[in-house]
């Protein structure tokens, strides 16, 4: 039994080296060639001989019967853990959820999560979702779930215990930097994931980019043209708003960058261990937004192809990005299928920006610093100002018309009366990053302007 349970493990390892030598060099992955010198390296304490033994022991002696499946799925969740964060054994129906996901509908929490020191990290939570609607941010540290304390689970154990039936109740511990230790409840939900929205700020095209999925890059065109369209010739620019987006898939971030640069220019590049499946992408077309002014809006959620993107965009000095620093993750993950329907995902490479930048653990800092505000701003009013008409005795406008019956009197009382009460309405600024964004734009695109008439 034991022999067998280690002949089925050497088979999925087997099968494994085989799927990454065969997998496209497109996607940049780390081959396994030379492995006499490898081993030569380094002197091995662990052989086949001892996990054959540890194996025998667990079945024999373990307080409890465990199958084969748990005992190979533990093997494989523990090599691959071991490596980064990012590197794991997903069984087949992980794997089946996986790729749900990138199709823009799955069950859960929605949030992207990580494992450090022992905790889930959350790397952001995404637009209109139980975690976002319960004000969990990026960075928060859930640790415990349904009052089952996180430490000791790996990253996969954890997620299952997040996942569930929709309509469903699960209740986190988080803790906050600067907190204690809170209590959250909130209801599972089928996420259906908008990859992008977009709506027009005044002479502004915002446009907010939640996640990379297969349908981010068609919705992208469809908001460039739309508010072009919409905004005409008073567009000022574009405000690309990737703020607690956890990213997603690489081919999608780099045709993303493609839309906003021109043929020639670099969007990113991945090197991995062997120099020779190193890769380059550059945009092979036109800049949709026609050399509009562009700021990339960024924060600590802001993680993977999201950084790609603010990466690309400011190198080539066509945005300018505005926010906080991002997350960091610069590395490239490959999902490799397996024989028994499940896969592996193995980080393969690291991504660097057109300048040769590597973000991994260091994030994309922004050319303007613009801390979100915690509590709400308010518009100051400025007609409760005291001004030069109400000064007693105050001169009249020269050559200003009186009214010329008490019908045009009533309808100028009316629209003062109605102007008077809109605007001493106080107005309150939500969101303080996305305000400072529209106003560097404009601020570009005015001194652009100004260029132009010179």
């Amino acid at each position: 039994m034991t022999a067998r349970t280690f002949k089925l493990f050497s088979f999925i390892l087997f099968s494994t080296v085989a799927i990454t030598s065969f997998y496209p060099s497109a996607h940049t992955q780390e081959e396994t060639k030379k492995p006499a010198a490898a081993a030569s390296s380094t002197t091995s304490t662990i052989d086949s001989h001892m996990f054959d033994n540890i194996l025998e022991r667990i079945k024999e002696d373990y307080v409890e019967e465990v199958n084969d499946d748990k005992l190979l799925a533990g093997a494989l969740n523990g090599m691959l853990s071991s490596l980064d964060p990012h590197s794991a054994y997903l069984d087949p129906k992980s794997y089946e959820e996986l790729q749900i996901k990138t199709t823009a509908e799955y069950g859960g929490l929605g949030m992207e999560v990580t494992m450090e020191n022992g905790l889930v990290k959350i790397i952001s939570p995404i637009d209109d979702t139980p975690a976002q609607k319960a004000g969990l941010q990026a960075g928060d540290l859930i640790v415990a779930i349904d009052k089952k304390p996180i430490s000791g689970m790996t990253l996969n154990e954890a997620v299952e215990l997040l996942r569930g039936k929709a309509g469903t109740p699960v209740k986190l511990h988080i803790k906050r930097e600067g907190q204690d230790v809170f209590e959250k409840t909130l209801t599972r939900e089928i996420i259906h994931v908008k990859a992008v929205k977009w709506r027009a700020e005044g002479n502004v095209g915002y446009i907010r980019i939640a996640t990379f999925n297969e349908s981010t890059v068609p919705l992208l065109k469809e908001a460039v043209i739309d508010l072009k369209k919409k905004l005409g010739k008073n567009l000022n620019g574009f405000v690309l708003d990737v703020r607690n987006d956890p990213g997603g898939l690489l081919d999608a971030a780099i045709a993303a960058c493609n839309l906003f640069l021109n043929k020639g220019q670099e969007i990113v590049s991945t090197r991995g261990r062997d120099p020779k499946s190193d890769m380059h992408a550059y945009a092979d077309g036109q800049d949709l937004a026609d050399g509009l002014p562009i700021v990339v809006l960024v924060n600590g959620g802001s993680a993977s192809a999201s950084e790609i993107l603010a990466g690309a965009l400011q190198d080539n000095h066509r945005a300018l990005v505005v926010g906080t620093k991002s997350f960091g993750k610069g590395s490239v993950q490959v999902v490799m299928p397996l024989t028994n329907g499940g896969a592996i995902t193995l980080t393969t490479a690291r991504y660097y920006t057109p300048s040769g930048r590597s973000i991994q653990a260091k994030g994309i800092e922004p050319d303007i610093i613009a801390e979100q505000a915690h509590n709400k701003l308010e518009k100051v009013d400025e007609d409760d100002f005291f001004r030069e008409k109400d000064i007693a005795g105050a001169l009249d406008t020269p050559n200003s018309k009186t009214p010329s019956s008490a019908e045009d009197q009533k309808k100028l009382d009316e629209a003062k009366s109605a102007t008077d009460a809109k605007d001493k309405k106080k107005k309150e600024i939500e969101d303080y990053q996305l305000m400072r964004a529209i106003d560097i734009l404009r601020a570009i695109a005015l001194t652009q302007n100004y260029e132009k008439k010179k």
